[in-house]
């Protein structure tokens, strides 16, 4: 009889303890619960009533993104669509997605990113890679369009727009990657934006994600988060035979806002959104330079300030492999997190694997006076065709 009683007592208990937990959470439109964040129990009245603010704005600016149009562009579909991070719902909570722009022909280049750290590999440290290509232009003769649907049947990472590929068509191929991401993967908390022409580190770059996303000044779900190398007070070219000319009916201005640069920044799921809905607003006018576009004439007039992270980046492909060279000889730590790969596709691959091994067999800060620019003699070679003789080669210091 007691034991009885004891059983129904704890009934009693735990259907008062259910009640409390299902009726005392908020949820979602979709019927999620919304649960406190530490450090948010002690909240004002108006401290809820900005979050709550915050979220029909993100809301809003999700709901007024056209996805039928990229900008100015009307019509758009995807050739090649992509719902990864639908399919398996363990997606839905991702750290982050990599959004790595990429010419359609470069299937060797995405080779080497996949090769150099796998799907399987960033999906362990909270983070999905997708590539995002354009149409085959006219004059490509190295790739067919069998060809790329045959790749993504393999590696399921690909989206495909139906607007050709070219130089002026990157602002579409930019604003493609974003609205996928905030239309399609709406559960990752930020969204990595990179050429497919660049090294990174993503071990550190997870690291910092992660540190971003745990601090307490940075909960970047309610505001804006533009990050990287910022350019400041650029003045627009005016020299026609320049291939960056600009006329002043494409841009009235001399000085172009900060922007960031494209070959690698982060943002948050708001901001990209912000980004997407204030390019289709009826008062902005396409621009065909795509970093200066969306992350600096578009941010402003969202009055977005970028974070800078320009020491992570190197301009000069040569660092990255002195990188290497001191990673396999001294096992020392890289200076930079990001650079180009100069031409060598193959450079991701070897940088990211000298990488893992350095983390996982904990390299050391470089000694003073060891500094790359004080260390790193590099081979300058003059491009040259491959029926045009052989390269000519020497030895040059390197500045940064």
């Amino acid at each position: 009889m007691r034991k009885f009683q004891r059983f129904l007592a704890s009934v009693v208990a735990l259907a008062v303890l259910y009640g409390v937990y299902r009726y005392s959470f908020r949820k979602d439109s979709e019927g999620n619960y919304l649960f406190l964040l530490p450090g948010e129990g002690g909240r004002s009245a108006s401290d809820s009533e900005q979050q709550s603010s915050a979220v029909v704005s993100s809301e809003r600016e999700w709901s007024s993104v056209d996805p039928s149009r990229l900008a100015n562009l009307t019509g758009f579909e995807y050739v090649i669509a992509n719902d990864i991070c639908k399919e398996n719902g363990s997606f839905s909570e991702l750290l982050g997605v990599i959004l790595v722009t990429s010419y359609v022909g470069h299937d060797e280049i995405r080779a080497a990113h996949r090769q150099a750290i796998s799907q399987q590999k960033l999906l362990s440290m909270g983070l999905l890679r997708i590539f995002s290509l354009a149409s085959i232009p006219p004059t490509e003769r190295f790739i067919t369009q069998a060809a790329i649907e045959a790749e993504q049947r393999l590696h399921g990472d690909l989206i495909q727009g139906n607007f050709v590929e070219a130089y002026r068509n990157l602002t579409y191929k930019h604003l493609m990657s974003l609205q996928w991401a905030t239309q399609h993967c709406r559960g990752a908390k930020y969204l990595l934006k990179m050429d497919d022409d660049i090294v990174y580190d993503p071990f550190y770059i997870q690291n910092y994600l992660s540190d971003l996303h745990q601090s307490d000044d940075a909960r970047t779900h309610h505001h804006h988060l533009l990050a990287g190398y910022v350019f400041r007070s650029k003045k627009v070219i005016r020299l026609q035979a320049n291939k960056w000319y600009v006329s002043r009916d494409e841009f009235p201005g001399d000085i172009y806002p900060p922007y960031l640069s494209g070959w690698l920044y982060i943002t948050n799921q708001r901001t990209a959104r912000a980004l997407a809905a204030e390019s289709q607003s009826s008062g902005s006018n396409f621009f065909w330079i795509d970093d200066t576009f969306i992350t600096g004439i578009l941010a402003q007039r969202l009055q977005i300030q970028p974070t800078a992270l320009n020491r992570w980046y190197s301009s000069n492909s040569e660092f990255l492999d002195c990188c290497i060279r001191d990673m396999k000889r001294y096992s020392y730590q890289c200076d930079y997190y990001v650079g180009p790969n100069g031409g060598n596709g193959k450079l991701i691959m070897e940088f990211i694997q000298e990488l893992e091994r350095c983390y996982d067999n904990a390299c050391y800060q470089r000694p003073p006076g060891k500094s790359l620019t004080a260390t790193c003699v590099a081979e300058y070679k003059q491009q040259i065709q491959p029926d045009h003789g052989t390269a000519m080669i020497s030895q040059m210091k390197l500045r940064k």
